[in-house]
C-alpha cells in the first residue's frame, strides 16, 4: 500500500505483479509480467517505479510505464519477504529470509550517469 493509502500492490507468488487503484478494486489499474518468481512488490507513483523481490533472492526495480527491468539489486543470502518505498519514493527496503534489511537508491542509476 502506498503512504497515501491510494494504490495497492500484489503477487500471486509467480510472475504477476497487479497495481490496485483502492478507490476502485474492480480491475487491476495496471498489470505487469516479470521473469522471475516475485514474493513481494511495492509500487511509486512520484517515480513510476516498482520494486520486486522473492525466491531468487535479487531486488528488481522497473520502469511502471513499460514494465521494463531498470536495475537489479542483490546482496541478500535468503528470499526475498518484503519490499516497500519510502515516503517521498528516493530509496526502497527489502527484507529477506537471511534475516537482512536493505536500502536501496531510486534513483542510483540516474545520479551515476550524472556524476
Amino acid at each position: 500500500l502506498t503512504h497515501d493509502g491510494r494504490w495497492l500492490t500484489t503477487t500471486d507468488n509467480r510472475n504477476t505483479i497487479r497495481v490496485w487503484d483502492t478507490a476502485k478494486l474492480d480491475a487491476p489499474a495496471k498489470v505487469f509480467s516479470v521473469a522471475y518468481p516475485a514474493e513481494a512488490a511495492s509500487y511509486c507513483p512520484s517515480k513510476n517505479k516498482f520494486a520486486a523481490g522473492g525466491e531468487d533472492m535479487w531486488v528488481h526495480l522497473h520502469d511502471a510505464s513499460t514494465g521494463a527491468e531498470l536495475e537489479v539489486n542483490k546482496g541478500h543470502h535468503g528470499p526475498v519477504h518484503t519490499v516497500r518505498f519510502g515516503p517521498e519514493g528516493k530509496e526502497y527496503a527489502s527484507g529477506s529470509e537471511d534475516g537482512t534489511i536493505r536500502i536501496w537508491q531510486t534513483d542510483w542509476l540516474e545520479a551515476q550517469a550524472g556524476a
